[in-house]
């Protein structure tokens, strides 16, 4: 596509699979100015249909490949099994998190992107949310000193044993730790120095802790779970203060600076509260059928800015968000390697 046109058609998209995270995005989408659900494909022709048509979705497909094959779609929205397939369909793909097991199956699928000369986007939503961004720059100005450590729980009972922990929510805190330590492009490599697993009877982890050193003799520590509950929120600590991120803190919509002073850091300053609302433009949708489920996850508004990302970098010919770079990626899926290999 060509961002030059005086008048761009609107991106098209193909969903694929008609879960939970399909409900959202599928709502999301079709409230995203410059966006067109286009098609849906499902395991069934009986899916597809029944999908499309409580959503509208003209095009329905009873294989993810012949919806991915389509010829008028340009994105596809899918689990990471399947990204390879989009890619080979020359697709620009917006990869559900986790988007592999493993490091080294991560770097094929971004290979094949880089090859194949499109998009490729590793949904970790945390990274393209305003508050985000707001926690990079207060790091930035110094406002609480030189970081020196981080730490973040993401810790949920709510399906122990089903999957792994570490790919589920871990991945949630690694990419967290990295953003403030690692910032946007640090020198060297972040190195796991301790780990901790609880592993559940069908083998995945249900309860891991970890110790991370970053360049710069910073340290970040996370706890996640599937298990057991947490408050889950997180903390940046710097000489002169702490930066706190409150529940939801990987899809967050304030942070709190709180600076410290005087002996033992017993001085502190009022509260600084940084507010970076939801969208107001996006709101549960009706279906064909006159219901409104709504959303099956928090904050779920905030996918639109994961989606208008993906829109505005397909328009602009981009194979990578700067937002969220394969080196980035990469890195991410390397600790969780590490972590779950340190900690066996």
């Amino acid at each position: 596509m060509s961002s030059g046109e005086a008048s761009p058609r609107p991106v098209r998209w193909a969903i694929l699979g008609t879960g939970s995270i399909a409900n959202d995005m599928v709502q999301i989408l079709k409230q995203l100015e410059g966006a067109e659900v286009l098609a849906v494909g499902s395991r069934s022709a009986e899916g597809a249909d029944r999908f499309g048509s409580r959503w509208g979705i003209p095009r329905r497909y009873g294989t993810y490949e012949d919806a991915a094959s389509d010829a008028d779609v340009d994105v596809a929205l899918r689990h990471p099994q399947d990204c390879k397939m989009a890619i080979s369909n020359g697709k620009a793909v917006l990869c559900e998190k986790s988007m592999s097991p493993d490091a080294t199956v991560a770097r094929e699928v971004l290979d094949a992107a880089s090859d194949a000369g499109v998009l490729f986007v590793h949904g970790v939503w945390s990274r393209f949310f305003p508050a985000m961004a707001r926690l990079r720059e207060i790091i930035d100005s110094g406002k609480i000193g030189t970081v020196r450590s981080a730490r973040a729980s993401f810790c949920q009972n709510d399906g122990a044993g089903s999957c792994s922990a570490l790919l589920e929510t871990g991945i949630y805190c690694a990419q967290f730790l990295q953003w403030v330590l690692g910032g946007s492009g640090g020198e060297g490599e972040p190195k796991v120095r301790g780990a901790c697993r609880v592993v559940h009877e069908s083998g995945n982890d249900e309860h891991v802790s970890a110790i991370i050193e970053f360049p710069g003799d910073r340290v970040g520590s996370f706890e996640c779970s599937l298990a057991h509950c947490s408050g889950r929120s997180a903390t940046v600590y710097g000489t002169g203060g702490v930066i706190d991120v409150s529940f939801p803190f990987w899809c967050p919509t304030s942070v709190t600076v709180t600076r410290m002073s005087g002996l033992g850091s017993q001085k502190w300053e009022e509260p600084e509260v940084h507010e970076c609302p939801l969208p107001e433009d996006i709101a549960p949708l009706q279906t064909e059928d006159g219901e409104t489920p709504g959303f099956n996850f928090v904050n779920s508004q905030g996918l639109s800015y994961e989606a208008r990302e993906v829109n505005r970098c397909v328009r602009e010919g981009l194979t990578e968000s700067p937002l969220f770079n394969s080196r980035q990626c990469l890195e991410i899926m390397k600790l969780i390697e590490d972590i779950g290999r340190y900690g066996s």
